[in-house]
């Protein structure tokens, strides 16, 4: 994942690089008001155009290895959302999470890509910790976690004004000494 060609693959999914030809892609996701509902919400165009931006394509070169990504149904070719391994804004810490079109909710996507994003976090790029964080009353989101073998290990609040409206949030972490799947 540090180069724009590089490829994750889980069983049934593959995560790639984002690149500007999948803005239209990503503002349908992020345009979804019940995908968004835990993550501040529906944004435009311009949003989405913007968190593609920061959070991916500017972010890749900044940080290498790290990143969000469009994950890909392998079997069908077809973007199904996207998941991140990347810095929690405005913060030091380095979470897992996604975000998934409503279609492809309650197939397991959410827990076995973020099984293999924690492993390459572990195992390639020696990450001692990697954490993730929602919304207290997301528990779809919570016991997707708990799957993924992170720890629920209470609350935060957040200064950052992408997280800061959101309020106390739910706190995970996996270590790479004790995490195991």
């Amino acid at each position: 994942m540090r180069t724009a060609t590089d490829t994750l693959d889980s069983a049934r999914l593959t995560v790639r690089r984002f690149t500007s030809d999948d803005l239209d892609l990503v503002a349908r996701l992020l345009a979804d008001p019940v995908v968004t509902q835990h993550l501040g919400g529906p944004k435009d165009r311009a949003g989405a155009e913007q968190t593609l931006r920061t959070r991916a394509l500017d972010y890749y070169d900044r940080h290498p290895g790290l990143g969000m990504w469009a994950t890909i149904e392998r079997a069908s070719g077809r973007v199904v959302g996207f998941h991140v391994l990347n810095h929690i804004h405005g913060e030091p810490d380095i979470q897992v999470g996604y975000a998934l079109f409503q279609d492809a909710w309650g197939l397991g996507y959410a827990t076995e890509m973020s099984v293999r994003l924690l492993r390459y976090g572990f195992e390639e790029l020696g990450l001692p910790v990697i954490c993730a964080i929602t919304n207290l009353d997301n528990a779809a989101s919570q016991r997707v976690l708990l799957k993924a073998g992170l720890t629920r290990k209470g609350e935060r609040t957040f200064v950052h004004p992408a997280l800061a409206g959101e309020g106390s949030m739910a706190w995970f972490e996996a270590h790479r000494t004790t995490w195991h799947l």
